[in-house]
């Protein structure tokens, strides 16, 4: 076998391992960063968002500098 016949049976594995890859991602059904409620996790985050910031506002104290 020789050089030219070598190379060409390597890009021919790797176009078929990508090939392969590409078949299988195709194949999978599932959308991990997709949540079915994904609007109501958005309106529950800025609500806990809005709670939070209206704590921090009451938590800190006002000193005044003694003069």
């Amino acid at each position: 076998m020789n050089w030219g016949t070598r190379i060409a049976l390597a890009l021919a594995l790797f176009m078929a391992l990508i090939v392969s890859f590409g078949i299988y991602m195709v194949s999978k059904d599932t959308d991990s960063l997709v949540a079915e409620d994904y609007y109501e996790r958005g309106l529950n985050y800025d609500h806990l968002r809005k709670i939070d910031s209206m704590h921090q506002s009451t938590d800190t104290v006002q000193v005044s500098p003694k003069q």
